[in-house]
């Protein structure tokens, strides 16, 4: 068995005597940054614009494991983990910042209504359970989004 002939079959340029000098490295591949303001944004808008999805999917999970548990407890669990979720990426996103600040701005320029409509369902959501303290701090993203443009 000669080892050149495997390896060299994974590689053109091994043919010729073993050379390496027309070797080529792999692709650089890009990662997602979880803790850029982009990132923590998108991650907001997109979970709340798409819990009812979610919601669905987290009612039909649980519904097949154990049929006997009340959908109702099931679904609002779902939806307090997801508003939860979608808080804890938006809350970092300081104002003061200037990469954050463009960070809401690229993101209000791509899909302003849609992250002004996260916003107000995320809102209503802490208003109803009285968390008035995570309304001002939404509420704070949303009145920059009006004033700034």
């Amino acid at each position: 068995m000669d080892i050149n002939k495997i390896f060299g079959s994974f590689n053109s340029s091994s043919r010729d005597e073993g050379s390496l000098s027309s070797f080529t490295p792999p692709p650089k591949i890009s990662f997602i940054d979880e803790d850029s303001p982009s990132y923590k944004l998108g991650m907001f808008r997109k979970l709340i614009l798409n819990y009812l999805n979610y919601t669905t999917q987290v009612i039909n999970l649980f519904d097949k494991a154990e049929p006997e548990l009340d959908i109702k407890d099931i679904k609002r669990v779902g939806e307090l983990m997801l508003y939860e979720r979608a808080y804890d990426y938006i809350k970092g996103i300081d104002l003061h910042n200037k990469e954050h600040i463009n960070a809401l701005f690229k993101e209000a320029k791509n899909s302003k209504i849609d992250l002004e409509s996260a916003l107000n369902k995320s809102i209503d959501h802490f208003e109803n359970l009285e968390e008035y303290e995570k309304c001002a701090v939404l509420k704070k993203y949303l009145d920059f989004l009006n004033f700034s443009s």
